[in-house]
């Protein structure tokens, strides 16, 4: 560490400093002691700190003395990015590339550790054709032994060939554990890889593929992005952990262009995860053993069962419609179910109470559900989103600590059986300036759904939103959250002036007798805390403060000694005029 953090101070310094400091006798002689200590390490170790430098400071690293010129040219890495070293112009860039690489390609024959070359165009106008220069340094990489090939060009509307004599060596070579290769079109249609020590395979944006076959003992990641013309991916591999394919759309109908996907496993091997985006799955694709299975945007059969005993993680997204979907998966944990579902008030309850292991449930966008009603011992999180035509929830699951919900107030009942959960409630927007008359009522009835949770989250654009009329409080005087502790409120706007305390007021109203209130700003990110202690008093019990709590046998903030902590609240967020609010009560 400490020789890494010299090599690090010494590249950090410009050339003109370093020889300004020969005149400066302390300084000079502590930069003469670091590269001194630098220079005696092993060849090893110093390339070992290079890895730790950018390949900007490799390069100030290589002028410093004869030694690290040595060691810089013996350097078993060759990076050229365009973005870290900041030339625009792409004939300078090549240029610049193409010169590097010229020099110190004879010191590192046949012992090239990795190769990253990356090219994003900065000036479209200017066009440069990197073909011969990527050419040449494939062709170096695949007859030196190269591990790590990573070359990646964005040309935004011209793709790079790579030839057949550049590229074929790799597909078979017996060094390669990665090779990534991203904005190319290949030159071999339908190639086969067969590298023994390759662990990850990454192809993406490229074209002139049609078949694609992969089998090496060794391989542990795939990741295939849009690559056009593409029609079948074969995939065998005993150590095979996560796969990751997105298609392509014909941009004119919008249709997924069709690729068989076959992937073979081990005996008794499973996936870490699969993602599937722009795909026509078919049933055999979907018993691929994988314990995280995410499929977005493709065509799923309308009639579809999904057997596979070893998924514990379930996302089906903007899917399209099907008719009928059975789940055979006793193990998940969190599923997940979005746009496009016809997910029925029967589905929900049958497949929801059987899955044993169900930790966390998603509902997001079903339009066709109008009752939410099941029942699960294992769920910890459940979400309900944007559910049009909900009316009515019961959800008995007594392990249950978060639930979020995101829609109309007007579903009721609403009940979450579980003694220990946090809400977390988004309302819909209202204009400031225009509040429904029944808005109050009905958000009173629902608040008051949630009032033996411990800690409530509201969410709304407007504060006005929450701000309970007085006359509406006078012949209301029950708490919608009487038993609440902790009510969180995040507004879109920035709180000022006489809008925090009746913002307060309202919340007091609502929870009569919070530990905590939180306010929270999306604008400007802060939090504002206050916190109550309350002590007995028996005067102000038997007093009725301006009628709040008239015939009731609990009663509000008003009738306690308070003792308040306020956090966050200054001058310009309505900090003085709350404490002139709670000090007219003391």
């Amino acid at each position: 560490m400490e020789a890494r953090s010299d090599a690090i101070n010494i590249c950090e310094k410009s050339i003109d400093q370093v020889g300004q400091s020969v005149e400066v006798g302390n300084e000079h002689r502590a930069d003469e002691k670091a590269r001194t200590k630098l220079e005696n390490l092993p060849l090893p170790l110093i390339h070992h700190i290079m890895d730790c430098l950018s390949p900007k400071d490799s390069n100030k690293f290589s002028i410093l003395s004869k030694t690290f010129n040595s060691s810089w040219l013996t350097y078993p890495v060759l990076h050229f990015d365009n973005v870290l070293f900041p030339i625009q112009d792409p004939h300078a860039f090549n240029a610049f590339v193409h010169r590097y690489f010229q020099q110190r390609a004879p010191h590192i024959l046949r012992c090239l550790h990795k190769l990253r070359f990356y090219y994003k165009v900065q000036l479209s106008s200017i066009f440069c054709d990197f073909q011969p220069l990527v050419t040449e340094l494939l062709y170096f990489a695949s007859h030196n032994n190269c591990k790590v090939v990573d070359v990646e060009v964005d040309m935004i509307t011209r793709f790079l060939s790579i030839p057949y004599n550049a590229l074929h060596p790799m597909l078979s070579s017996e060094f390669i554990t990665t090779l990534k290769l991203s904005g190319f079109t290949l030159l071999i249609p339908n190639p086969v890889i067969t590298c023994p020590a390759l662990k990850l395979l990454s192809i993406t944006f490229c074209t002139g593929l049609q078949t694609l076959h992969v089998v090496s003992l060794s391989l542990v990641e795939v990741e295939i992005i849009r690559c056009q013309e593409l029609k079948s991916v074969i995939v065998e591999s005993d150590e095979i952990e996560c796969f990751k394919f997105a298609g392509v759309r014909r941009s004119i109908i919008n249709a997924i262009q069709p690729c068989d996907i076959s992937i073979t496993l081990a005996a008794n091997q499973c996936l870490k995860s699969m993602y599937l985006e722009n795909v026509i799955v078919s049933e055999a694709l979907m018993v691929v053993a994988t314990k995280i299975l995410h499929i977005l945007c493709s065509n799923l059969p309308k009639n579809m069962r999904i057997y596979n005993p070893n998924v514990e993680i379930l996302q089906l997204e903007n899917c399209g419609v099907m008719e009928n979907l059975v789940v055979c998966a006793p193990n998940v944990e969190c599923f997940e179910y979005s746009q496009g579902a016809i997910i029925t008030d029967g589905w929900v309850k049958s497949i929801v109470s059987a899955l044993a292991c169900l930790e966390e449930l998603k509902i997001i966008k079903c339009d066709m559900l109008e009752k939410i009603e099941f029942k699960n011992a294992r769920l910890e999180t459940l979400v309900v989103e944007g559910c049009s035509k909900l009316k009515a929830a019961m959800v008995d699951a007594p392990n249950l600590l978060h639930f979020t919900y995101s829609g109309s107030v007007d579903i009721y009942p609403l009940l979450i059986l579980s003694t220990n959960c946090n809400a977390n409630i988004k309302l819909q927007h209202y204009s400031p300036h225009y509040i429904p008359d029944d808005w109050f009522p009905r958000l009173s009835r629902f608040l008051s759904c949630f009032d033996h949770f411990n800690v409530i989250t509201i969410s709304c654009v407007y504060a006005i939103a929450l701000i309970f009329p007085r006359e509406f409080v006078l012949t209301n005087m029950v708490s919608p959250l009487h038993d609440v502790k902790h009510v969180i409120v995040k507004v879109g706007e920035i709180l000022m002036g006489r809008d925090v305390p009746s913002l307060v007021e309202s919340l007091l109203w609502l929870a009569h007798k919070p530990d905590i209130l939180t306010l929270e700003s999306s604008v400007t990110g802060k939090k504002n805390t206050i916190k109550f202690q309350y002590e007995w008093n028996g005067r102000k019990m038997d007093k009725e403060e301006d009628n709040c709590c008239v015939g009731l046998l609990i009663k509000c903030w008003r009738h306690y000694d308070l003792n308040i902590e306020y956090e966050g609240f200054g001058d310009n967020n309505g900090g003085d005029q709350l404490r002139e609010f709670f000090a007219s009560y003391l």
